[in-house]
């Protein structure tokens, strides 16, 4: 394998030092005084509407960098009520041994603020407004913490539906554990000119701190012309803190096994137009990290991706934070076995599939498109197999739902009357338990087969194919208000004889509150929209 002395030759020695010393130093402050931050290129975007400072423990107060993404509204259909946003972040990493955080956020645009709050809510971490309405501060407890911090006021939210317009989080992880060192064996430090074959027999590929376009490359080896890195069987790709990657990641064949994505940096595809952008040419991108089996993506931040978001066959994702902006901006999609635990999501389509996945102790801000967890996609095409998930301890913060459409909510389909709950060799049952939902919703649910905008529309299946949908536990449940109802809706005459019923059918509400109420037999009605034709087997425990 080649060492860090192969790849120097690929690229000037001083800049390359001087990159890795920079990132040295960093890190060495930053373990120092107990919380480790990075500072970010200015090609990265930094934000025009906050600054925060933080103080760990008994250390002195410092100002961090603030990140800021765009809204990427073109072609979405509330474009215009996107058109303006702004995503402010900040990653920072801390040792439980330097807590309490102490946290001072500055509006730095509009008016005071009528008021502040930090959520999620179950950290019950209470924000203090003063400095004439522009300036917040809390106290954080532990990391592993997704926050959102919003000023509200009438110059924060957007003209129609009244979303936050100017977007803060604050992402809290505990320090790295793996940092690979640019010396070892095996590793090769990129560069734009960086020999192509060094890149490609590297065991880990190390970017350093700062701005890389991966489009400026040397063509070949592992990185193509159009800004693609492309991973081989069981290769590393490790993103500094500090490092702004714009490009994609995908695997040389969906074969491949034992790939990894790490790091503090932060990976964008804001190059990559959509391919409902109205001056989308060419290619279609249809994720922006795509991997193969037995995966893994761990601590970096994902942004801006042209279409979906993570794509493998199995993976393993852990401190992942993900921005999305418009349709198509699905969050998770990876198959049987995988896990996803504590990280944060902010999907405008749907978080997950449902593909035998554990999704547990994660942040999901839902955007105005998509379900948390999607049954897929079928009726103009064969159904594919989906069920048996389990999604746990989750919180799901500010849901910009303005209605049910075709696939909004907790969980929705949008399957073919064929479709059946798929066990994966086991139960089919699904199951979503310990779930808050942080303000208005227009229904939990979204349970249909195929539908468009005149109502159903999956087309007829020979009468042995009609299936049913189904097989969903929810327990635990808490929502803050709904202000529709949830649906759950088969379809009668599935079959193209005329015969046969889809229904809907085993759904158990156990436990689920709604505007503090709890949902039993004799009040279902007021919160969900059932076709008693085409549904049996509902329990409200």
């Amino acid at each position: 394998m080649p060492s860090i002395m192969a790849a120097r030759r690929a690229h000037p020695p001083h800049r390359l030092w001087m990159a890795v010393w920079v990132a040295a130093m960093l890190l060495g402050d930053g373990a120092r005084a107990g919380v480790t931050t990075w500072t970010w290129p200015p090609a990265s975007g930094l934000s025009e509407t906050y600054r925060v400072f933080v103080r760990p423990g008994t250390g002195e107060e410092r100002e961090v960098q603030v990140l800021m993404s765009r809204a990427r509204f073109e072609g979405d259909y509330r474009a215009k009520e996107l058109e303006g946003r702004t995503f402010s972040f900040v990653p920072l990493g801390i040792a439980a041994d330097a807590m309490p955080l102490q946290v001072r956020v500055v509006k730095t645009f509009g008016a005071a603020a009528e008021s502040v709050c930090v959520k999620p809510g179950r950290w019950q971490i209470a924000a203090t407004l003063g400095a004439g309405g522009k300036e917040a501060t809390f106290r954080v407890d532990a990391p592993d913490r997704y926050l959102s911090v919003h000023f509200a006021g009438p110059d924060n939210r957007t003209a129609s539906a009244g979303w936050i317009r100017h977007m803060l989080c604050l992402f809290i992880d505990p320090p790295e554990s793996e940092i690979p060192s640019p010396g070892d064996p095996g590793v090769a430090v990129y560069s734009a000119d960086a020999e192509p074959d060094v890149l490609r027999r590297a065991s880990i590929i190390y970017i350093p701190p700062g701005f890389h376009d991966l489009r400026r490359a040397r063509r070949g080896g592992v990185i193509e012309e159009d800004g693609r890195i492309v991973l081989g069987d069981g290769q590393q790709l490790y993103l500094a803190g500090g490092a702004f990657v714009e490009g994609l990641v995908e695997s040389g064949s969906p074969g491949f096994s034992g790939q990894r994505l790490f790091g503090r940096g932060v990976l964008s595809g804001r190059h990559y137009l959509w391919h409902g952008h109205p001056e989308h040419r060419g290619r279609s991108y249809r994720h922006i990290v795509g991997l193969g089996k037995a995966s893994r993506v761990d601590g970096v931040t994902i942004i801006e991706s042209p279409c979906h978001g993570i794509v493998a066959q199995t993976c393993r994702i852990t401190r992942v934070k993900l921005l999305g902006w418009h349709c198509n901006n699905d969050a998770v999609r990876v198959g049987k076995g995988s896990e996803i635990s504590h990280s944060f999501f902010r999907a405008v389509d749907d978080h997950f599939y449902n593909f035998a996945i554990h999704a547990h102790d994660v942040v999901l801000w839902a955007g105005h498109n998509g379900a948390i967890l999607t049954y897929g996609w079928g009726g103009e095409e064969k159904t594919y197999n989906s069920g048996a998930s389990l999604l746990e301890d989750i919180d799901i913060i500010h849901p910009e739902w303005t209605g049910l459409g075709n696939n909004n909510g907790l969980v929705a389909a949008q399957v073919g009357l064929d479709y059946r709950p798929f066990g994966y060799g086991g139960k089919s049952t699904t199951t979503l338990r310990n779930i808050r939902i942080e303000g208005a919703i227009p229904g939990l649910v979204n349970l249909k087969p195929f539908s468009g905008r005149d109502g159903i529309a999956a087309p007829q299946v020979a009468p042995e194919k009609v299936g049913y949908l189904g097989d969903l536990v929810l327990e635990n449940i808490e929502v803050d208000r709904q202000f529709g109802k949830g649906l759950l809706r088969g379809k009668a005459a599935a079959a193209t004889d005329g015969s046969g019923i889809f229904r809907v059918r085993n759904v158990t509400f156990r436990d689920v509150r709604i505007g503090g109420v709890r949902i039993t037999s004799s009040n279902y009605p007021e919160f969900f929209d059932v076709d008693p034709h085409t549904t049996d087997g509902l329990a409200f425990e």
